[in-house]
């Protein structure tokens, strides 16, 4: 007897993202277009796959992106996905967007899958990414489908360390939940004062040169630092934590 799968079937099938970083490896599991687990992890991210598929069903296609870590070396151990079919980001796939970076091999993984990401969500509009993480990176996609690029600065935690690293006298402060008055008045408030209403300012001043040069520009925020600076913002923006993970399968389906 053989069996069809229907269009339907074909739209549910379970597929997983795996975005491996330098100190946490975030997945994402999706039933069709929903996606209906996260994990996130340090560490050994292996066992977590298996628990995916335990509860859920063996996904039947997974894209890896990964920092460092070899190819060969992740196949080996993933022994849950034996008869996945898998793809690692690399040079070369299907994109819903013309990247027009001058270097793309040197264009991180997550740049690339927020710009995809951004594209599906608004297809016939300019949209400016901010992925506020370790760094603070910005990338534009136009109306036209071309990403063009963008900038990066240091984020919220590097500008804390910077101060006391490249001082003699400044010490170090974490980031905490209460976001600083502009005047500080003790070394400590200066210092938050100078690191976060610094990074405000700067996300302002770049929001608002890109509307300048681009009509109708949609202002997306991710990223781990997000909700810090999200509602002290000027600009309307659309705040989407799992924007990274969601391009990673925009870049799955076109290449599955």
């Amino acid at each position: 007897m053989h069996w069809m799968i229907t269009f339907d079937e074909m739209e549910m099938a379970l597929k997983l993202v795996v975005d491996i970083g330098n100190t946490r490896t975030k997945m994402a599991l999706f039933k069709g277009e929903q996606m209906i687990e996260i994990v996130s992890v340090k560490g050994n991210f292996r066992s977590h796959i298996q628990k995916l598929a335990n509860t859920h069903g063996i996904p039947q296609s997974c894209l890896i992106s990964r920092v460092q870590m070899d190819d060969d070396e992740i196949l080996s151990s993933l022994t849950a996905l034996s008869s996945t079919k898998i793809i690692f980001m690399r040079s070369g796939l299907l994109l819903p967007v013309k990247v027009l970076y001058k270097t793309p091999e040197t264009l991180g993984n997550d740049r690339l899958a927020n710009a995809c990401g951004a594209r599906m969500m608004h297809p016939d509009s300019n949209v400016l990414v901010i992925d506020m993480g370790t760094c603070i990176k910005y990338d534009f996609v136009a109306a036209d489908g071309n990403y063009n690029g963008g900038s990066i600065s240091p984020g919220l935690n590097m500008r804390y360390k910077a101060l006391t690293r490249f001082t003699s006298q400044l010490p170090y402060f974490k980031p905490v939940e209460e976001f600083p008055t502009l005047i500080g008045q003790s070394t400590e408030g200066a210092m938050r004062s100078g690191v976060e209403n610094g990074i405000l300012e700067e996300v302002n001043g770049i929001m608002n040169r890109y509307r300048e040069l681009f009509d109708q520009t949609y202002i997306m925020l991710t990223g781990g630092d997000c909700a810090k600076f999200a509602d002290k913002l000027k600009s309307p923006i659309f705040v989407a934590p799992n924007l990274t993970l969601s391009g990673l399968k925009v870049i799955l389906d076109h290449n599955d």
